[in-house]
Parts: C-alpha cells; sequence; structure tokens
C-alpha cells in the first residue's frame, strides 16, 4: 500500500483527463496505477463529474461514456473517501476549496495537489503540503528512489 496519500483539486483532476501531456496527466496515470493513495469526498467527486460532463468539455476533448465510467469507478472504488464529517472554513476569498482542506483533515492527507492560485498561496495547512502537480510528481519519483 502506498504511503503517501494525496488530495487532488478538480482543476489538476480535469487537466489529466482532458490532456495526455503534462504533469497532471502523469499524476493520474500514477494513481492510476497505485503510487500513491487518492483521498476524495463525495463532493469533489461531484465536482470533477459535473465538470467533465459539460457540454463544451465533452465535446471538445471527445470523451465519451467509457471514458466517463471509468473516471468514475476509479473515484468511488479506487480512491479512499471521507465522510465530510469536517468542515473546515479558512479560504475566504474562494469558500468554494475548503473542501479541499476538510476532505485532506479527515483523510489523513499528506498533500493536496492544486493548480488554484487560493490553496497554493496557503504552501501548507496544519501537517498537509499544498503543491501543484509537477512538485508532486518530483515527490513521488523520490519516494521510489528512497523504496528501491
Amino acid at each position: 500500500m502506498p504511503r503517501i496519500k494525496a488530495v487532488i483539486d478538480t482543476n489538476v483532476f480535469v487537466s489529466g483527463i482532458i490532456s495526455p501531456k503534462g504533469s497532471p496527466y502523469k499524476l493520474l496515470d500514477a494513481a492510476l496505477k497505485g503510487q500513491f493513495r487518492v483521498v476524495t469526498s463525495f463532493s469533489i467527486n461531484r465536482e470533477i463529474l459535473n465538470v467533465i460532463h459539460r457540454e463544451h468539455i465533452y465535446t471538445k476533448y471527445h470523451l465519451n461514456e467509457d471514458i466517463l465510467n471509468g473516471i468514475t469507478s476509479f473515484l468511488y472504488e479506487g480512491t479512499v473517501i471521507t465522510d465530510e464529517a469536517i468542515n473546515v472554513k479558512h479560504i475566504k476569498a474562494d469558500p468554494a476549496d475548503d473542501k479541499f482542506l476538510s476532505c485532506a483533515i479527515e483523510g489523513e492527507a499528506d498533500y493536496i495537489v492544486s493548480g488554484d492560485a487560493h490553496l497554493l498561496a496557503l504552501k501548507h495547512y496544519q501537517r498537509i503540503q499544498i503543491v501543484n502537480a509537477a512538485t508532486f510528481m518530483k515527490i513521488i519519483a523520490s519516494q521510489e528512489l528512497e523504496v528501491t
């Protein structure tokens, strides 16, 4: 079982789905391969699925029901899903981002991986580091080197 647990922000998750290159894509690939454990919540999953079901995204990036079913299966079966019992209120500029902090605390995540300026500006919250996808991939790579 991977030692690292991370919450993936919607923007990173969706970027990884719609673009087959770059750090978000590599991050999703690493998640699917079990290189780290994804922590999520029902509200985060709903947000991800709502975004990828938007007509302009669905059409522009040639998504289909097979792809969406795979994403849905991963979100609900391949992750640690929190009960949403913790409700952090910390990011006044964008309270919708608080769900990622709440999820990370409840799921005892080590990282939040985001492209969101409000989250990245925090750098950490309690013991949770907040990083972008490229930085997180470097962390994953260094962990793999330590294991071997």
